[in-house]
C-alpha cells in the first residue's frame, strides 16, 4: 500500500502522512494565517488531506477562505462528489478559516484524488 500511497500523494503534489493501515495524503494550502494573533503554519490549520481505505471509503477535508466555500462545494459536487460537513476548527484566525468535507463509497482512489485535486485547482489560487 505505501507504493499506492504514495502515487496518490503524488496526484496533489503532497506527501503521505500515514500509509497503513489507511492512505493519508497532504498538502499545505500556502494561506499567510494566524491564530491568536500569531503566524501558523500547522497542518491542523492549513490542510488540502485526503485518505482511502481498503473497504472503498475515500475521504477529503480542506482548509478554504470564506470567498473559497461556495466555489469549491460546486466543484466537488460537479465532479460526483459528496460533500458532507462545513465549519470552523479555530477562533480568533485572521483571515477566516472554513474547513469543508467530501466523501465518495466506491470511486477508485486514483480516481477521487485527481477529481479532488482538479476541484481544489479550480477555486484555489496557490494550487
Amino acid at each position: 500500500m505505501s507504493s499506492t500511497c504514495q502515487r496518490l500523494a503524488n496526484i496533489i503534489g503532497g506527501v503521505v502522512i500515514q500509509a497503513t493501515p489507511v492512505c493519508v495524503v497532504m498538502r499545505l494550502r500556502d494561506i499567510r494565517a494566524t491564530i491568536l494573533g500569531r503566524r501558523t503554519m500547522s497542518p491542523l490549520a492549513l490542510p488540502f488531506m485526503l485518505s482511502f481505505e481498503k473497504n472503498g471509503l475515500n475521504l477529503g477535508e480542506s482548509v478554504l477562505l470564506e470567498k473559497e466555500v461556495n466555489p469549491m462545494i460546486e466543484a466537488l459536487q460537479k465532479r460526483g462528489l459528496k460533500v458532507t460537513a462545513f465549519h470552523n476548527h479555530w477562533l480568533f484566525d485572521e483571515p477566516r478559516l472554513m474547513y469543508l468535507h467530501w466523501e465518495n463509497a466506491g470511486m477508485d482512489p486514483f480516481e477521487f484524488a485527481k477529481r479532488s485535486f482538479e476541484a481544489a485547482r479550480e477555486v484555489f489560487f496557490d494550487f
